[in-house]
């Protein structure tokens, strides 16, 4: 759990001017996370750890072999809906906990800047992107590439074809009216929670990289191999178009690419097992 410490210390130092909750899912853990959270709790309640404004430190456990999600890679997208389903705030933020925050602000830049913009549904932040054991200053930023500036709208149609940030980047105007479970069940994965609130209004852009994005070998994206890796990628934008059909042209011109790239790939294979077969 030394990862999810570091993590929940940027998410605990964060200084905000309002009141706040921090929601804490796990997924079938058996390395401490549980004891260290109940700790952490005990320090809250005893005084012995103060987080200005921190209403509740929340901890829940979501096997997600119970839930039977369907997407078996994305796991950690029913995890984040169970988080969203018992938030009660304003604003809600997702953040995993391999990952952290450079800054202790961020949070309260991202809410000032949707109460200033009442329109948007959500504020988006840049990646600042690492390989683990690397130092922060050999990060990378994206996906603004410097061609936006801080207070920029923008639309769904500009997000998804060309600013797409991580999930966790975006600070999301929260819509408790809205079931997300009973809209996508067990087919749910965590770039849903951005492409369901894409449907409320634009995004307001702030000029920051504070989300750390740790890369690692074992990660998911890494895992995935040969034609495992090819067909993720080539038929996602359909999983999207599914789910969120208000941007399906969007979906399928951000998705065109990687579609095409799969069926050449898989036409190579199917062509060149023919001929082995014949010779």
């Amino acid at each position: 759990y030394d990862l999810l410490k570091r993590c929940l210390d940027s998410v605990l130092g964060q200084k905000l001017n309002v009141p706040f909750e921090v929601i804490v899912s796990d997924d079938r853990s058996v390395d401490g996370t549980a004891e260290f959270i109940a700790e952490l709790q005990s320090q809250i309640k005893n005084g012995e750890r103060v987080v200005p404004n921190l209403q509740e430190l929340v901890y829940m456990r979501c096997n997600s072999n119970d839930c039977d999600p369907k997407n078996v890679s994305e796991r950690c997208g029913w995890n984040k809906l169970n988080v969203y389903n018992h938030a009660r705030g304003k604003y809600f933020v997702n953040i995993d906990a391999d990952d952290f925050l450079r800054n202790d602000d961020i949070y309260q830049a991202q809410l000032d800047m949707l109460e200033a913009h009442p329109e948007c549904s959500m504020c988006m932040q840049d990646v600042w992107q690492i390989k683990n054991g690397e130092s922060l200053d050999k990060g990378i930023r994206w996906p603004s590439g410097g061609k936006l500036k801080n207070g920029q709208i923008l639309s769904a149609k500009e997000i998804i074809i060309s600013y797409r940030a991580l999930n966790q980047c975006y600070m999301i105007r929260r819509h408790p009216e809205v079931d997300c479970a009973s809209l996508y069940g067990k087919y749910f994965d965590d770039t849903i929670i951005t492409q369901h609130h894409l449907q409320f209004g634009p995004i307001v852009y702030l000029d920051r990289a504070d989300y750390v994005w740790v890369q690692y070998k074992t990660s998911i994206t890494k895992t995935l191999q040969g034609d495992d890796n090819l067909v993720e990628y080539g038929l996602l934008f359909l999983h999207h178009i599914r789910f969120v059909p208000a941007f399906a042209s969007e979906f399928m011109y951000e998705g065109l690419t990687e579609l095409i790239h799969m069926l050449k790939v898989l036409a190579e294979k199917d062509y060149h097992w023919h001929l082995t077969e014949r010779t």
